[in-house]
């Protein structure tokens, strides 16, 4: 796949993602090729962050975080994009689906890429307006919401946007609190 192909698929994803995740599970990557896309989008997404922590200022007044150490980051980005795949995976299943691991895997780190873009372009603007930083955060937010309903409606073959939506609660229901108990710091 070329860069014209990506962004024809990017596009895609916007405007039908139904159509984008049929293409995209039509492509069956490998396993290695699955480890090294997952690997890059975590490595990316902390890159990401760290931009964004360097990058935005800080209001008047408030206090100003420690670093958290990039390892560690890299870690919790791994970690939750992971469990994120196992619990639409095994909630999607429990709900009738049929999707596999690397269906899930897939349209995961595919979401994970666009989001990563999504955050590159909010953290462009924010440098320049920052006070249109929420927006486009909101609107990240709510595309991504409406591209994952789809794509676990076509991964799980459920034929019915509620029980993706379902997958979803009751897979923040079940991820939350892990995420919670292993965040230090956090208020677990």
């Amino acid at each position: 796949m070329n860069s014209t192909g990506i962004s024809q698929l990017a596009v895609l994803t916007l405007t039908n993602p139904a159509q984008a995740a049929r293409q995209l599970l039509a492509l069956r990557p490998g396993r290695e090729v699955l480890w090294l896309a997952f690997a890059l989008a975590v490595v990316l997404n902390g890159i990401i962050q760290l931009g964004i922590e360097q990058m935005v200022p800080v209001p008047e007044g408030e206090p100003v975080l420690p670093p958290e150490p990039v390892f560690l980051g890299l870690l919790r980005s791994a970690g939750t994009m992971m469990l994120s795949v196992a619990a639409f995976l095994f909630v999607g299943r429990f709900l009738g689906g049929r999707a596999s691991f690397e269906d899930i895997l897939t349209l995961t780190i595919w979401l994970q890429y666009l989001q990563i873009a999504a955050m590159v372009i909010t953290l462009a603007v924010t440098i320049v307006l920052p006070f249109l930083m929420v927006m486009f955060l909101l609107a990240t937010a709510v595309i991504s919401l409406y591209v994952t309903l789809h794509f676990l409606n076509e991964a799980h073959q459920f034929g019915s946007l509620a029980k993706s939506f379902g997958v979803i609660v009751l897979s923040a229901l079940l991820a939350v609190p892990l995420v919670l108990a292993l965040t230090p710091g956090g208020p677990v």
